[in-house]
């Protein structure tokens, strides 16, 4: 209901919103109430799990983000995430059907779309998954032809990440990670393997970041900042098997507490 305040009419008259202004009164439409149907409940809450999930992931890739990543990242990886939910859930049984290769689309995002990974490598690492084993093969490198150096920049630490996400529990552990130091006065890399043990049923992201530094008489300056940060996904893949939560380990008297954590308001 309106009221006058001794200069104007505030408040709602009818389907319309009076209010006061810097400038001037505002009038406005009342905003209208929708009533939710199922199908919307259903996509409100796919997107909400999708947003929780591809934080946690983010989170755990972290590595070679350093929270260098473009403006638009989160919401350019909460995208597919989120699709991939949408494609995989089961309205009838209300359950995620997901298949090993159900987050491959995430093969190939950059973290920085203003520093492409691929601009900075100039190579295609391989990912490949036997048994418990993810191995992740990075072929040759010619320098400076398929690696590229910033000007100053005399050293590159590339680092090989895999973060470990349970779907089924909803829980995760920290990533396990390599690193390789490059210089820039080689001229090759020798191919190489990066093997990870992983557990059965879970989601596992592989990436690569690249961080530089100028090093010079012991003193290391970083070249990596919001505006220069080559980061990218390898690949994503679900083990085989089903996951199990390994008990607690006991050493003397102590109890060592499990590295796997849960995913708050996160229930697939």
């Amino acid at each position: 209901m309106g009221k006058f305040d001794g200069k104007q009419i505030r408040g709602l008259v009818g389907n319309i919103v009076l209010r006061k202004g810097k400038k001037g009164p505002i009038v406005q439409s009342a905003p209208r109430k929708y009533k939710q149907t199922k199908a919307t409940k259903q996509e409100s809450s796919l997107f909400g799990k999708g947003s929780i999930l591809a934080s946690a992931l983010r989170h755990e890739l972290n590595l070679i983000i350093s929270s260098n990543q473009d403006g638009e990242m989160v919401n350019r990886f909460n995208t597919p995430i989120k699709a991939v939910l949408r494609q995989c859930y089961d309205p009838e049984t209300q359950k995620f059907n997901f298949s090993e290769d159900s987050f491959s689309r995430l093969a190939g995002f950059e973290f920085n779309i203003k520093s492409p990974l691929i601009n900075s490598l100039w190579v295609s690492p391989e990912m490949q998954l036997n048994g418990n084993i993810l191995t992740i093969s990075l072929p040759e490198i010619e320098i400076p032809a398929q690696l590229k150096f910033p000007l100053a920049a005399n050293i590159c630490t590339l680092m090989v990440i895999v973060s470990f996400t349970s779907l089924e529990q909803c829980l995760r552990k920290p990533s396990a990670f390599q690193t390789l130091e490059i210089s820039k006065i080689e001229t090759t890399v020798p191919a190489r393997q990066f093997d990870f043990e992983v557990p059965q049923g879970c989601l596992c992201i592989a990436g690569i970041g690249l961080k530089y530094f100028s090093v010079h008489n012991s003193i290391r300056t970083t070249f990596n900042s919001k505006a220069f940060n080559p980061a990218g996904i390898i690949g994503a893949v679900i083990s085989p098997g089903t996951f199990v939560l390994p008990p607690p380990v006991r050493i003397g008297n102590k109890t060592i507490a499990s590295p796997w954590s849960p995913i708050f308001n996160l229930t697939l």
